[in-house]
């Protein structure tokens, strides 16, 4: 991070073109040279260091050293770049969005929902109904929160384990701890309002606005919902299968299992502040996917769109200013200690420092374009979506899985354009992809969670078994959501 200016820049040679030439880059012989600047050397070492630090240290402090190292080098003075970290909008947008979350988190709202699904009498002596049951109430619960829902959802699990009798190595055992987070992962893949693929989605839109030469369309919020939930459907039912008829995991000791066990106290009726908590979630939700939905050639859908980036405060107010028995809904001062520091941050530096290596003067982006196109080139839209499918699941496990999509993203916009491909498509599959990051602890939280668990799953087992369960969404996402992926967008 500190000598990273001082090694010698990478370079490469291509064929001239008229965009090129425009640029003012060297020419050589014929051809153009292609050649990372100082500027572009100071700030890429400086944020794959701090991507190390990311993945085998710490998230916070990195943060800040990233920040202050960027204000300190030759990008630009430290009033500009302050004024970058906190002053863009999708940064503070995201800050209101984390606020709600914890209001959320602290309403406990996903204890009830997990217990609806758990008291289902539908589930009573049927093993493969009540595993059916565990993956979607973790999915669903997880639309509230994924690391919440990781937290509830093993809970439950091992009471299960206990009163069946399953132990440790169990197959059983292996494959349901291992799919509780992927269900989370799954859902922090399809959630376009918030998690990660909020902040992707989020980064495109600020590629749009930022960096219009690049040609960043923003994706319908509702169209990838709906892609994000078929892609995640159909790989829970393959799921389903694979445990059932090709594993023949022995679900045995399920069948005589009295639910009543795992549910014990009743809990109480919705209070009425849960009951608003609810429903503003699912004002903020329609304040997004309404301008997807209806249009934005009309008064309403327009002023959400134009409005969008508010969304996240309104909810927010809303819940300080509503009282119900003269309390108001959300008291920030207490919810706040659920507010995911260390999330934002990460964020918020990844955004500062992916804008400034991608931005102009550095040559960072032309470069990695370049490059992957020389290797990627002489390959369709399928063949090309497909690959970039299998590097985003293999890069991301050693990564932090949202860095990754942040930094590639405006290199495969890029080669998308190179190659006359629609953007979309390709960009879409690699969101979805890029998320699911459990085989290792680097890659997520949600990794490191599932390694964190030595009483019912070793290291070994987890690590096979996420490898595996990260094969089906790799090959659900290139048999049916690349084409699915080209039809909707």
């Amino acid at each position: 991070m500190f000598f990273g200016r001082m090694l010698p820049a990478p370079s490469i040679v291509v064929e001239a073109s008229d965009k090129l030439i425009s640029m003012g880059l060297p020419q050589i012989n014929d051809g153009i040279l292609i050649e990372i600047t100082p500027v572009g050397m100071t700030v890429a070492t400086l944020f794959i260091g701090v991507v190390y630090l990311w993945t085998t240290v710490d998230t916070m402090w990195p943060s800040f050293l990233g920040v202050l190292m960027l204000g300190m080098s030759d990008y630009a003075p430290m009033p500009m770049v302050l004024q970058q970290y906190m002053g863009n909008p999708m940064v503070v947008m995201i800050f209101f969005l984390f606020l709600f979350a914890a209001i959320l988190v602290k309403s406990d709202l996903s204890t009830h929902i997990a217990h609806w699904f758990m008291n289902n009498p539908r589930v009573q002596g049927r093993p493969w109904m009540f595993t059916a049951s565990i993956l979607l109430a973790t999915y669903f619960v997880a639309f509230l929160e994924q690391v919440t829902a990781c937290f509830l959802m093993l809970p439950v699990l091992y009471v299960v384990f206990e009163a069946a009798g399953f132990k440790k190595g169990d197959r059983y055992v292996t494959f349901m701890v291992t799919n509780v987070i992927l269900m989370a992962l799954l859902n922090f893949a399809s959630d376009p309002i918030k998690a990660g693929a909020f902040y992707l989605l989020a980064n495109l839109q600020n590629l749009a606005v930022k960096t219009p030469e690049l040609g960043a369309v923003p994706i319908n919020l509702a169209v990838y919902l709906v892609f994000a939930l078929m892609i995640s459907f159909i790989c829970i039912g393959i799921i389903l299968l694979l445990m059932r008829f090709v594993f023949r995991v022995d679900v045995s000791p399920l069948e005589k299992l009295d639910m009543s066990a795992v549910n014990k106290e009743k809990l109480p009726p919705l209070s009425g502040a849960q009951k608003a908590i609810v429903g503003l979630f699912f004002f903020y939700a329609v304040w997004l996917l309404l301008p997807g939905i209806i249009g934005r050639d009309n008064a309403l859908g327009s002023f959400l769109a134009q409005n969008a980036l508010a969304g996240t405060m309104i909810v927010t107010f809303l819940a300080c200013f509503i009282r119900i028995n003269g309390k108001p809904v959300a008291d920030l001062q207490e919810t706040g200690k659920m507010f995911s520091w260390r999330t934002f941050f990460l964020i918020a530096t990844a955004f500062l420092l992916g804008g400034a290596m991608s931005g102009k003067g550095t040559n960072v982006s032309i470069f990695m374009e370049y490059l992957l196109s020389d290797y990627l080139s002489g390959m369709g839209l399928t063949m090309l979506t497909a690959v970039v499918v299998v590097i985003g699941i293999v890069v991301t496990n050693f990564f932090n899985s949202v860095v990754v999509g942040l930094v590639l993203s405006p290199v495969l916009l890029a080669i998308a354009n190179a190659f006359g491909f629609s953007a979309a498509p390709v960009l879409v599959c690699f969101f979805y992809t890029v998320l699911i990051a459990c085989a290792t602890p680097a890659g997520s939280p949600f990794g490191a969670i599932l390694f964190d668990q030595p009483n019912w799953i070793s290291k070994k087992d987890a690590a096979f078994h996420a490898v595996l369960l990260s094969g089906v969404v790799v090959c659900v996402m290139v048999i049916v959501g690349i084409p699915l992926a080209n039809i909707l967008f």
